[in-house]
């Protein structure tokens, strides 16, 4: 009697057949990455800080990265006596 030897596929939460080496298939990967896209595109469009409610500004070093003005060390704060905030996010 001959028995097969391969695995059978591996299967995302949704059903459809993904890499072994993935933890999602594609288009599942592709939806939350939309929706992670646009929640941090609905935040920098109010332009606070969702975590403390300071200003956002863009760090120019990367397309589309955006920090609160309090991320940092004390000299790079926009007000050096109120705390770090570690709010950053990407719109790209």
């Amino acid at each position: 009697m001959i028995t097969s030897l391969r695995k059978p596929p591996s299967r995302c939460k949704c059903g459809k057949i993904k890499s072994r080496h993935m933890i999602e298939c594609r288009d599942c990967h592709k939806a939350k990455r939309d929706a992670s896209l646009a929640e941090a595109r609905r935040i920098v469009a109010t332009g606070k800080c969702p975590t403390c409610g300071r200003p956002l500004r863009r760090n120019l070093s990367m397309t589309g990265w955006w920090q609160c003005e309090q991320l940092g060390a004390e000299t790079h704060r926009a007000d050096p006596l109120l705390p770090s905030c570690n709010f950053q996010t990407f719109t790209e």
